[in-house]
């Protein structure tokens, strides 16, 4: 699974592991099972969807104490079960485009570990554990609520981030690459130096391709559409557009078809959502 990881069989599980974040109790642990992570370590729950559990906690590597995420992925169905037999887990398909990300000059959290056990025939976890990206907040965080009050410096600083933004998600189309849910819960950020930092998560069904699909791009696009905030104004969209579109100058003269699409679309989508909200 890569020149980086070393493969562990201990009973029933297979571990790959990063061999620059080796520990002896924490591979003990996650071998055993979920029960035996509980009793070694103090578990956090953290908030997902209902098709994983995901808890954090903190281990020793080198003598250093870190935080940690342990992401255990669940079958949505029975169908999804009977999917799971003849293709990869969950956890390893995550894994893998990660590496694809990666590769592609694009930042995810570091992964310690990934996990596959298989108890019975209809008893089978897949799990992955990452380390925690220091300083880093869910994008969403980082907007204002409203713009009337924010200072010049504050204005810069959101105009900023949504320009790097843009261009982040510019340079991974023009790559062919599709994330499978561009939502900013998804999308870690970072400010340094050199200005911001994106880290992607939930990456299971990210996909390259030799040419993006339209359909695939007006997908993220909405996905990344979604916010619905006083803080956002339509000028600042059409800033995150027009840096997107940098990177991408084969599509600059479909623009406004696009951005209509991704408009009517994005309207569609918070309808919907609306709707079922209030059921």
């Amino acid at each position: 699974m890569g020149i980086c990881f070393d493969k562990i069989r201990q009973g029933n599980c297979t571990l790959f592991i990063n061999r620059d974040f080796r520990n002896d109790d924490l591979e003990q642990a996650l071998s055993a099972g979920e029960k035996s992570l509980q009793e070694h370590y103090k578990l956090t729950p953290v908030l997902s969807s209902r098709t994983s559990r995901v808890y954090k906690f903190s281990t020793s590597f080198n003598g250093t104490e870190r935080l940690i995420y342990f992401k255990q992925y669940l079958f949505r169905s029975n169908w999804d079960f009977i999917k799971h037999l003849v293709r990869s887990s969950r956890a390893r398909r995550a894994f893998k485009a990660s590496l694809i990300l990666e590769k592609n000059g694009f930042e995810t959290p570091v992964i310690i570990a990934v996990g596959e056990r298989k108890n019975s025939f209809l008893d089978r976890e897949n799990f992955l554990v990452t380390l925690e990206v220091e300083g880093a907040k869910q994008i969403y965080q980082f907007i204002p609520d409203k713009t009337d009050d924010l200072t010049k410096e504050q204005l810069k600083a959101k105009r900023r981030l949504l320009r790097d933004f843009g261009q982040t998600v510019g340079r991974m189309h023009a790559a062919g690459i599709f994330h499978g849910d561009l939502r900013l819960g998804n999308i870690l950020a970072k400010e340094e130096n050199n200005g911001w930092h994106f880290f992607l998560i939930d990456n299971e069904r990210t996909r390259k391709f030799r040419r993006l699909p339209s359909r695939l791009r007006l997908k993220n696009l909405v996905q990344v559409n979604m916010l619905n905030s006083d803080g956002i104004t339509k000028t600042d969209r059409m800033r995150f557009f027009k840096s997107y579109l940098q990177k991408n100058v084969d599509i600059q003269d479909i623009y406004k078809k696009l951005t209509n699409k991704v408009d009517n679309k994005t309207r569609e989508r918070l309808r919907t959502k609306l709707l079922k909200d209030r059921l």
